[in-house]
């Protein structure tokens, strides 16, 4: 008797059956079939047109995380990512929506039909939440007493934890190189968030000049530069170009304000950037040689 070893019926309780299925679950040709019923039928019918008028913008795969953006009707661009597990998607999109979306599908029929450009992504480094009360035990009360009495700090008396780091920034603790670095060049490669991480990062480089920590202004802008050059998104888009000129402005203060030390590092890394051509974008080399101007 000839027995066929290519088909083999497996128990549902079996383990490598239940293996095989979650597996099957994940792959993307299969996602949404398998997925569909996270969303209601008018919320499929919207998300195909979507799909099918080239509302997507642009899909990038990590691992198992999906970036997308997508255009709604009203034009505005929304930002979706879905996390796929064996057996669950996590939605998000920046959509007002409460319930998976149409954004979302539009975005899980391009994942079936792999329509997407795969990427390496950095670690991503959180910062972490500290306590108000932490920080006010550091900050001298002459400190906070001359804010209040200034003219910024009268105009806000009521401010919130925002406004207050914005204001203190130099009391909270520091962070490294990669968390800057790192977060956006993500963001760069995915096209996602970067213009809200460059004003973070420069309203942080202010504070920190106020504070004279210019240590970390150095470190933050090293990694915005580094960060650009390496995910070749140097450009003369005019959102770059004003940060450039921010940033040139602070350079300058910090090496007019700094010490030998300081001012050293600042030379070697001119001279480190000039020695690997990083000067391919005028507006760089602009501000990199006016800061000792």
């Amino acid at each position: 008797m000839n027995v066929n070893t290519d088909l083999i019926i497996l128990d549902e309780d079996d383990e490598d059956y239940k293996k095989n299925i979650k597996e099957n679950l994940y792959e993307e040709k299969n996602l949404e079939n398998n997925f569909r019923n996270d969303f209601t039928s008018q919320i499929r019918k919207r998300g195909l047109e979507y799909y099918e008028d080239g509302n997507i913008l642009n899909l990038y795969k990590n691992k198992n995380k999906y970036f997308a953006k997508v255009e709604g009707s009203d034009y505005k661009i929304y930002n979706v990512t879905l996390i796929i597990h064996q057996d669950e998607i996590d939605y998000n999109c920046t959509c007002p929506c409460d319930f998976p979306c149409k954004h979302e599908y539009a975005v899980l029929l391009a994942i079936s039909n792999e329509e997407y450009i795969e990427v390496e992504l950095k670690e991503v480094i959180k910062e972490k939440e500290i306590k108000l009360k932490n920080i006010l035990e550091n900050i001298p009360a002459e400190d906070i007493k001359k804010y209040l009495l200034s003219e910024v700090g009268q105009n806000n008396v009521l401010f919130g934890p925002k406004a207050f780091k914005e204001q203190f920034r130099s009391y909270y603790p520091t962070l490294g190189y990669d968390f800057y670095y790192n977060n956006l060049y993500n963001s760069l490669v995915i096209d996602n968030t970067s213009k809200e991480i460059i004003d973070d990062y420069l309203n942080r480089i202010k504070g920190y000049i106020s504070g004279n920590k210019f240590k970390e202004v150095i470190k933050i802008s090293k990694a915005i530069i580094q960060a650009y050059h390496d995910t070749n998104k140097l450009s003369y888009d005019d959102n770059i170009i004003n940060m450039f000129l921010k940033l040139g402005m602070f350079l300058r203060i910090v090496y007019r304000k700094s010490n030998g030390e300081t001012r050293k590092d600042i030379d070697e890394w001119i001279t480190r950037l000039e020695n690997k051509k990083f000067y391919d974008n005028y507006y760089l080399e602009d501000i990199m040689l006016s800061i000792k101007s």
